[in-house]
């Protein structure tokens, strides 16, 4: 990937996201935040079978849609759920769901790069990365997210990833289909492996991938993003 390439789709999807956030309140229906993953609250309830609070680190948190329901879960426990993403106008206005939801106590947002971010060693019981691997810039940068997160995982622990693969966008007037503008776009098979052979030591717990097409505006252009989506979780062991 060249860096101009890189750029061009992260400028993309950085609008993309600020004018869908502007637009859309958290939860509503008919949009992919009308509610949180299943998957996310799935190995959340795994996680709580055998303890009763948990440190939560929330990767491309958006405005809530995974950080809120997580922290409405674990209300009255001593749990700390953060959500980290890399729009300032994002994080913000998570802290203002945090208050909205009553939940501000549990939530902390920070505005970074996941790419960038240290995460710290032994903290966490649980990591979600929703849609947040596909834009680091390269392979080696995604290799190296898994490795902190891995560290930044305590015994137990889980991690909880979707990510979009084989990505295209399928323009809705005139049916053109263009490789998806975005910053990783790795090819189905090889993101499965990436994971297979980075979890090889821990307990894998979903393995799967569906097709999925969601509708969105880009550029001014109506178009499907169509990927195979990853869903992938698994268990540190020791």
């Amino acid at each position: 990937m060249t860096k101009e390439h890189f750029e061009a789709a992260r400028a993309s999807e950085a609008e993309y996201h600020q004018r869908f956030y502007e637009n859309n309140d958290l939860f509503e229906q008919g949009t992919w935040m009308a509610q949180p993953g299943p998957v996310v609250m799935e190995m959340l309830e795994r996680l709580l079978q055998h303890r009763e609070d948990a440190q939560v680190l929330d990767l491309g948190c958006g405005v809530g849609r995974n950080t809120i329901p997580v922290a409405e879960r674990l209300r009255g426990t001593p749990s700390r759920v953060v959500g980290l993403d890399l729009l300032e106008d994002a994080a913000a206005k998570l802290k203002e769901n945090a208050e909205e939801f009553g939940v501000q106590e549990l939530v902390g947002s920070e505005a970074a790069d996941v790419e960038h971010y240290p995460i710290e060693a032994n903290a966490y019981d649980y990591i979600i990365a929703c849609s947040a691997l596909e834009h680091t810039s390269s392979r080696d940068a995604l290799e190296q997210v898994l490795d902190r997160m891995k560290r930044g995982t305590r015994t137990g622990g889980i991690h909880c990833i979707t990510m979009s693969t084989d990505v295209e966008e399928v323009d809705r007037v005139t049916g053109e289909v263009r490789k998806g503008l975005i910053e990783l776009n790795l090819a189905q098979q090889d993101a499965m492996a990436l994971l297979q052979q980075h979890y090889r030591d821990w307990n894998i717990l979903i393995e799967r991938v569906v097709p999925q097409s969601i509708e969105e505006v880009k550029e001014g252009r109506s178009i499907d993003f169509r990927c195979s989506l990853i869903t992938f979780a698994a268990q540190k062991i020791r």
